[in-house]
């Protein structure tokens, strides 16, 4: 029997209380799920310095790229960390929120080094069913912004043999409870990969009322014959992920010149 129950009315704890100040308003944020991916955002900006934001995020840094104001966070793994991080920097002011992340290809057509920009997602995470609890819900991000990121992305990758798609991300709590079936199943139905945080994102970022897309790249494969491959230190990964995370940035610079 399931004792879950979704929450009425005013938090207890409200993230606007906890932060004072939006010291993020008018700044797009770079959330990035791996320190890899912060060190090539940080090598890209502009007078790059840390910053201390919230005990929600692991690591920040705040920089400018090609005249945009941005700060590029690492939050803590996993759909719950993601969420609270996300709350906490809304509240800061920050309206607008590229992440880059990485995904266990589960289709056929992709491999290690290849891109996904999520357009929706199964959810199999607990943290978005507090704000939404409708099982029939489908989270999708901003159309504008992840159209722009599957554009950027595939213009840098240029002749390069690295497939970038659209379409469906799973995103699951149980990393050792990806069985094979459900590989099988969500693949026919257009889901490209499988991560931890995607699909929390996407429903709080459409409960807040902020805009949000992710690009993803893929860092290991769950195949079809049951076989795990895995290409997490391979240079096909880390040549994608500068490309991923330049074609994040350049749409955060994009989006502040149609700002300003």
């Amino acid at each position: 029997m399931c004792c879950f129950r979704p929450g009425r009315g005013k938090p207890v704890i409200d993230p606007r209380e906890i932060v004072g100040e939006r010291v993020l308003s008018g700044k797009c944020v770079l959330m990035v799920f791996h320190p890899t991916l912060l060190r090539i955002a940080r090598s890209l900006l502009q007078g790059a310095r840390p910053v201390n934001l919230s005990g929600m995020v692991f690591r920040s840094v705040e920089g400018a790229y090609r005249g945009a104001e941005l700060v590029a966070v690492l939050p803590y793994p996993g759909a719950p960390f993601a969420v609270a991080a996300l709350e906490i920097l809304a509240a800061m002011g920050a309206q607008l929120f590229i992440v880059v992340g990485r995904v266990g290809a589960i289709h056929p057509q992709l491999d290690v080094g290849d891109v996904l920009v999520p357009t929706w997602g199964i959810r199999e995470e607990g943290t978005s069913y507090h704000y939404v609890p409708d099982p029939s819900y489908v989270p999708r991000p901003d159309e504008g912004l992840a159209k722009a990121l599957h554009d950027h992305v595939r213009a840098l990758v240029g002749r390069r043999r690295v497939r970038v798609v659209m379409g469906g991300v799973w995103t699951t709590d149980a990393v050792f409870r990806e069985t094979l079936d459900k590989v099988i199943e969500y693949s026919a139905k257009g889901v490209y990969g499988v991560d931890m945080e995607s699909t929390a994102l996407m429903t709080v970022a459409e409960c807040l009322g902020v805009r949000l897309a992710i690009v993803a790249s893929v860092s290991d494969k769950l195949s079809h014959d049951g076989a795990w491959m895995r290409g997490f230190h391979t240079r096909r990964l880390r040549e994608t992920e500068k490309l991923v995370v330049r074609a994040a940035l350049d749409v955060v610079a994009e989006v502040g010149a149609v700002r300003g």
